[in-house]
């Protein structure tokens, strides 16, 4: 029962986000235990129908401020910034750093690690509020690249 524990943490799910600095962050959901949860009830079409979900996590733009991504940047200078989400399957996104900024496009992109109280199956998932298709959820994210 004692090493059950480590082995639970070692297959945490993970994202290394690279571009914030100079070393990569690997996000886990214990990493960003301390910032503010995210959770909403999404409904997004899909080539099978319509998807509904109460998905919970944190917001993208917090877990960038809380990684001082912006820090030494000229006055907007966070406009230019793009990020690319890759998943495990090769499937990948774009975004501006404008869309998701609160003061510019303000949309909500949560990093959910559950859907309707359940763990994500493959770990995280973008869910993009506001979207009606559901081609930007990306699912089982291995790395998002700020550019």
């Amino acid at each position: 029962m004692l090493t059950a524990a480590p082995i639970a943490r070692a297959q945490e799910p993970t994202i290394e986000i690279v571009g914030v600095g100079a070393q990569a962050i690997k996000l886990s959901p214990q990493s960003v235990s301390g910032l503010p949860v995210a959770e909403r009830d999404v409904t997004f079409q899909t080539s099978k129908g319509p998807s509904s979900g109460h998905y919970k996590g944190v917001l993208f733009w917090d877990v960038l401020q809380a990684n001082k991504a912006f820090d030494g940047m000229e006055h907007n200078g966070e406009l230019k910034k793009t990020f690319l989400v890759s998943a495990k399957d090769g499937y990948q996104i774009a975004f501006s750093i404008g869309e998701i900024h609160p003061e510019f496009g303000n949309t909500p992109l949560i990093l959910a690690t559950e859907v309707d109280g359940k763990p994500i199956e493959g770990g995280w998932r973008i869910v993009v509020l506001g979207d009606k298709r559901g081609a930007r959820a990306i699912h089982d994210i291995t790395t998002i690249e700020l550019r």
